[in-house]
């Protein structure tokens, strides 16, 4: 080996450990960093002049592995914001046997019932009926306003998770635009495509999506569907219609819950979706239902009604409207006539509340029997509410409590399943990606030993070159 390629190998192998340090370093310092992907750097021997150079710094990462990541965080997230949504609701309903929920309230009313067909003068009796009717009134419109609440804070987190998911697409765009600042194979742009798959990784937790690069590198993102997101540098803006619950990218709808879109499959917006669209109509048309059959089923029984007459029950005051069912557990009301059980009138609740004037007969329970057997009676609830036709009106609050219930529970249960396999594919790609500090600690020290080695060889050459020039 003459002196020059001995100092060429030499002043290379320097150059080539410098950049082995600077990526051992930065592994080091973005151990904990998100979204950092480990580097390595490719070294290729020269065939011109001998030694070597790092030709590319390396991101290491398995497309696979975080496309399948990013697919297991979406359906967590779906599933997790369904649960969540549902939760809090849950729990303000309460349970069977707790005292607070419908069906509890509920029990209360067909036990004052049964306590008046058996005292039926007494005025006791009456009132005790009366009041708990009250109560189970006031149980059902708090219910459909809790849930009302929760169908706002849907919409309002709805809004919120699409300007964040419009703001990391005009990202991205930010990032197409720059990508021809950077060049290839350097340790910019491994930063450059760290942020990159950051923000993809962002957005896959909101909406699941399909990823593409363009000729120039450029990242396109499409809904699972194949509705374009962003494309190069224009941004397909998402948009939402709180009034029908529709989801939009730019002109193409995506709502999730929608089978004939090309639109979104997983991740929060469609765990939103699901609840706005889906669980809470749902679970306020079993409300509606049971707030439908108390009302009907006093107006059917009341022998002393009218054809317009309004029953124990009420629509704000009024008689049951079939063509208004929505929202009728928010609406629903005592009769005025017997309101507050202290006006005089309780007896009304024995005769009906049709009558003009107290009976003289006062033993007569004759009425409130009536009563008692429609509540026994198959309440034909809606086929969407999920819950038998043939349930009586007596059954039906325990059926809805328990119906929500489950429902509660099996998103729960999925939330879990979800996270469990998030987490396993989670862990294999930081096995991939992450930084080991011993491996890297191992790594320094070899680079030093032969930045070291380079060193010596070097002084060495310096030495013979000196002794070369003195003898001249």
């Amino acid at each position: 080996m003459s002196i020059t390629s001995a100092l060429n190998t030499a002043a290379s192998g320097l150059r080539v450990q410098q950049s082995l340090s600077r990526v051992a370093a930065d592994n080091v310092a973005n151990s904990n960093t998100e979204g950092y992907a480990k580097r390595s750097a490719v070294v290729v021997s020269t065939l011109i002049g001998g030694g070597a150079n790092v030709t590319e710094i390396r991101r290491e990462v398995d497309s696979a592995l975080a496309r399948m990541a990013r697919l297991e965080n979406a359906r967590m997230s779906e599933q997790q914001a369904v649960y969540e949504g549902l939760r809090d609701y849950s729990i303000f309903l309460g349970e069977i046997g707790d005292g607070n929920s419908p069906a509890e309230s509920y029990a209360e009313f067909s036990a004052s019932m049964s306590t008046l067909v058996n005292m039926p003068s007494s005025s006791g009796a009456q009132a005790g009926a009366i009041l708990a009717a009250e109560n189970l009134v006031t149980t059902l419109n708090h219910a459909s306003d809790r849930l009302a609440g929760v169908r706002a804070d849907v919409d309002m987190e709805i809004r919120y998770e699409i300007a964040d998911l419009n703001d990391k697409l005009y990202e991205l765009v930010d990032l197409n635009t720059k990508l021809h600042t950077y060049q290839q194979n350097t340790f910019e742009a491994a930063a450059y495509s760290d942020r990159v798959e950051s923000i993809i990784d962002e957005i896959s937790s909101m909406v699941d999506v399909r990823v593409s690069y363009g000729s120039a590198g450029w990242v396109n993102l499409y809904t699972t569907g194949g509705a374009a997101l962003m494309e190069g540098d224009q941004v397909h803006d998402v948009s939402y219609n709180a009034g029908d619950g529709t989801f939009w990218a730019g002109g193409q709808e995506i709502t999730p819950t929608n089978p004939n879109v090309r639109g979104i499959e997983h991740g929060t917006l469609s765990g939103f979706a699901t609840l706005r669209n889906e669980t809470i109509p749902t679970f306020q048309l079993q409300l509606d239902e049971f707030a439908r059959g108390l009302i009907t089923t006093f107006e059917n029984a009341d022998a002393s009604l009218g054809a317009t007459d309004a029953g124990l029950f009420t629509d704000s005051g009024g008689r049951y409207n079939a063509a208004n069912l929505e929202g009728l557990a928010s609406r629903i009301q005592i009769n005025s006539r017997v309101e507050g059980a202290t006006t005089g009138t309780s007896w009304l609740i024995r005769d009906g509340l049709g009558t003009a004037t107290e009976s003289e007969n006062v033993s007569d329970a004759t009425q409130v029997q009536l009563f008692i057997n429609e509540m026994n009676s198959a309440m034909n609830a809606d086929p969407l509410t999920g819950i038998n036709s043939t349930v009586s009106l007596s059954d039906y609050a325990a059926e809805m409590i328990s119906a929500q219930g489950t429902t509660t529970a099996r998103a729960e249960s999925s939330y879990n399943a979800a996270r469990s396999a998030a987490e396993v594919v989670a862990a294999s790609r930081q096995n991939v990606e992450g930084v080991s500090i011993d491996e890297e600690m191992q790594n320094l020290m070899l680079i030093e030993q032969s930045f070291a080695a380079n060193s010596q060889m070097l002084s060495t050459i310096g030495e013979m070159l000196d002794t070369l020039l003195s003898i001249v």
